[in-house]
């Protein structure tokens, strides 16, 4: 099996994180895989490589702010898709394949031209990850996490007739950590959880650690703070240093993220893949997302009473001061309200009501 997806400062690291667990859960099945990828700067691909999985690294043509316009995320991909396409089936020459081969993307610069170009070249079965419906795809099965109400009015033109639809959060990839502990409902806030992903190139996480200095300086029982971020965050010295100041403890691409999301009372995060996660561990959520493509995903996950969205957050912004309150005022009216976070904490279990740890779909896409 091949995998393409990419990580890097501008993308994040979540793409490369779940095909990664994905590749993972294969490989239990005997199934061998390699990632194809593009080492753009900020990537994660040792974390790959770690796990014992071959990586083909693909030359990055273009630099990361490319100006491409065949999809919204074109400028992602460091140069154009067909050459992506061409220079990912060179560069596969060299590896055995088996008779049959399944390819599995999850990038959202490629599109149909790129899925249509590899898979008749390898008569290959190509399976998509991808929750955006923003460009048309050309694949056999298609897998989106995400909470869909009307999976044909969101993806109905944008994929062929015969494509396999996997919709839902059951349907998200996740890691083993997360069947080994039972969740609890939370009761009251006494420990919040800091989390925006692996990359934050906007630097969401020391803007919501500062607003937590000051808001437990005017506690008479100071909340504890856990945060965690990947190696490669682009600001992590001043993370380090905050933290370092105000006794917050600082988790460097954490091993223990379960445990720690078990321990926490409330999460302040993205609306990225994470979100499946907290769900998983009943984790009431404050949610500022960090890019457009988390925004539906957050109005949907608030609809269920999951998590509180209180906005967009990015250096560009013009009201992060107001932002910043809205954080405060849904720490004080949870801190408040046992019933509103007892409620918040059932209401986001709820979202992973259809998931079976044995994870049947992997063998579905394999078959």
């Amino acid at each position: 099996m091949l995998i393409r997806a990419d990580s890097a400062e501008h993308i994040g690291t979540g793409h490369i994180m779940r095909c990664l667990t994905l590749a993972k859960l294969l490989y239990e099945r005997g199934i061998s895989i390699t990632f194809i990828s593009k080492p753009h700067k900020g990537h994660c691909l040792d974390e790959v490589r770690r796990a014992g999985f071959k990586v083909i690294e693909l030359p990055v043509t273009k630099p990361a702010e490319y100006e491409g316009s065949w999809c919204p995320h074109a400028k992602w991909l460091g140069g154009t898709e067909l050459n992506d396409a061409e220079m990912s089936l060179a560069a596969i020459q060299p590896v055995t394949l088996s008779e049959r081969v399944i390819v599995v993307v999850d990038h959202f610069s490629l599109t149909s031209q790129w899925h249509d170009t590899v898979k008749e070249a390898l008569n290959a079965k190509v399976v998509v990850i991808d929750g955006l419906a923003d460009r048309a795809l050309q694949c056999d099965v298609l897998i989106d996490p995400n909470l869909v109400l009307d999976a044909q009015k969101k993806w109905g033109a944008k994929i062929p007739k015969s494509t396999r639809l996997m919709i839902g959060p059951e349907y998200f990839p996740l890691r083993g950590e997360f069947t080994q502990i039972s969740p609890i409902l939370r009761k009251s806030v006494k420990r919040v959880f800091v989390c925006f992903g692996g990359m934050d190139k906007d630097n969401a996480t020391l803007f919501v650690c500062e607003l937590l200095a000051k808001w437990s300086e005017t506690l008479d029982d100071p909340v504890s703070v856990d945060v965690v971020i990947g190696k490669h965050h682009p600001h992590k010295q001043e993370i380090i240093t905050f933290c370092g100041q105000h006794d917050i403890e600082l988790h460097v691409q954490a091993s223990n993220i379960s445990s720690l999301m078990s321990q926490a009372d409330l999460a302040i995060g993205g609306g990225g893949t994470i979100s499946w996660e907290r769900c998983m561990m009943a984790l009431p959520t404050v949610i500022l997302t960090i890019a457009q493509n988390q925004v539906a995903q957050a109005n949907a996950l608030e609809a269920m009473g999951a998590v509180v969205y209180v906005g967009d957050f990015n250096t560009k912004c013009e009201n992060l001061k107001e932002v910043g309150q809205r954080v405060i005022n849904v720490l004080e009216d949870l801190r408040c309200s046992s019933d509103k976070l007892n409620e918040m904490s059932a209401k986001a279990l709820s979202v992973m009501d259809a998931y079976n740890h044995a994870q049947p779909w992997v063998d579905e896409i394999i078959s």
